[in-house]
């Protein structure tokens, strides 16, 4: 076989997944009242981009040629923008530019899986304790109105599974033994 053949065979294609493949989610409930309500954070945004902001530490002893670097844990924070929409999500910003709410009553948990992982409406999802407070709304003569939260880690991750129901709602539960970021 000569060797161009050979090479054509073990020609493994690649294709990177678009970026409709994470989903991101939001317990808007706990935001605007006591009932849990998990929402998708679909509609809307443009751009939702996770920002896990290692903290690590780097030790380097006079006897090293290189550093030793230390992960102790994650610093998770974004500040998505959404388009002005007349919905759940958009009612529950509306309430916190309206009440602009401070301590407990900004935290609520958000959530993330990825469409790849999920098998007959569940699979793995990851939920993060958060606080979310409002940042921005406005925008310029003649263009959309929009709203900005932020959006900032409040404790460890868990690992847990999500569950997709008939009518399109969310629940999470946590895995029996698997919580990550200890």
């Amino acid at each position: 076989m000569k060797k161009s053949a050979l090479i054509m065979n073990t020609n493994l294609q690649f294709f990177a997944e678009d970026r409709t493949n994470m989903v991101s989610l939001l317990d808007i409930g706990t935001l605007i009242g006591s009932t849990a309500k998990i929402v998708e954070m679909g509609d809307g945004y443009k751009e939702i981009t996770e920002d896990w902001g290692p903290n690590t530490e780097s030790t380097q002893y006079v006897n090293m040629k290189n550093a030793n670097n230390t992960v102790k844990g994650y610093e998770f924070s974004t500040t998505p923008e959404r388009d002005y929409m007349s919905d759940d999500m958009q009612t529950a910003i509306d309430t916190m530019f309206k009440l602009f709410p401070t301590g407990k009553q900004c935290e609520t948990y958000y959530y993330r899986y990825y469409k790849t992982d999920i098998t007959k409406n569940t699979g793995d999802c990851i939920r993060v304790p958060v606080t979310v407070c409002p940042s921005s709304t406005g925008g310029s003569g003649g263009d959309t109105l929009t709203s900005s939260i932020q959006i900032n880690g409040n404790g460890a991750v868990e690992l847990g599974t999500i569950t997709i129901a008939g009518d399109g709602t969310f629940t999470w539960a946590a895995k029996a033994s698997g919580t990550s970021g200890k």
